[in-house]
């Protein structure tokens, strides 16, 4: 008798997914306008506020929320720092730090390659209309399936553009990023990246 053994499932990248993380490596240096909705099982309404991100190409990034900005996180390929209001002093985070794993991640581009995707995420399209994709990206490892139920993206057919990012989390908590058109960066870069003039 021979015996059988089944191949592993192959780890499946949706296109459109596929298309948005080709179109990313190209993007180069952008500053991106969001809206940002945050729900929890403690309040009654949701809590929005606006911000903006800087994504530089060489993989350094800068995150605000508020206007005037309260919350800032910035990575300058070295440090993470992060002002959690307008009067806190300068954190300086490791960037594996629960406080801003997620958002190292995404904005500085680590592990958003097929491979590390699919080694940590199940992927999945649970909504395709004509304006948008949305890809469902469902933990793989236990431990973090107790705090991460699920990430969903956005994307636009085509994969050039990023629409909406939501986090649901373990306990039942929601944060929905609602995302502008990229634009190209001025001369700003520099000042970006100065912890000492805020």
């Amino acid at each position: 008798m021979l015996s059988v053994h089944a191949a592993p499932e192959p780890a499946v990248i949706p296109p459109v997914f596929r298309d948005w993380i080709a179109a990313q490596k190209d993007s180069g240096s952008i500053k991106v306008a969001f809206q940002q909705t945050r729900t929890t099982p403690a309040l009654k309404e949701p809590v929005s506020a606006s911000g903006r991100f800087w994504r530089m190409a060489d993989g350094r990034f800068r995150w605000e929320l508020g206007s005037p900005a309260t919350t800032i996180l910035i990575f300058d390929k070295e440090t993470v720092r992060l002002k959690e209001n307008a009067s806190a002093p300068w954190q300086t985070l490791k960037p594996d730090d629960s406080r801003v794993r997620m958002w190292m991640k995404f904005l500085s581009g680590r592990e958003m390659d097929a491979e590390s995707l699919t080694k940590n995420f199940t992927l999945k399209v649970t909504q395709e209309e004509t304006t948008f994709v949305t890809v469902a990206m469902i933990p793989r490892p236990l431990l973090i399936k107790k705090y991460l139920t699920q990430l969903d993206m956005q994307i636009k057919p085509g994969g050039k553009r990023l629409l909406g990012f939501r986090i649901v989390q373990g306990d039942g908590s929601t944060l929905l990023m609602n995302f502008g058109p990229p634009e190209k960066i001025g001369a700003e870069v520099e000042k970006l990246f100065r912890v000492d003039a805020q």
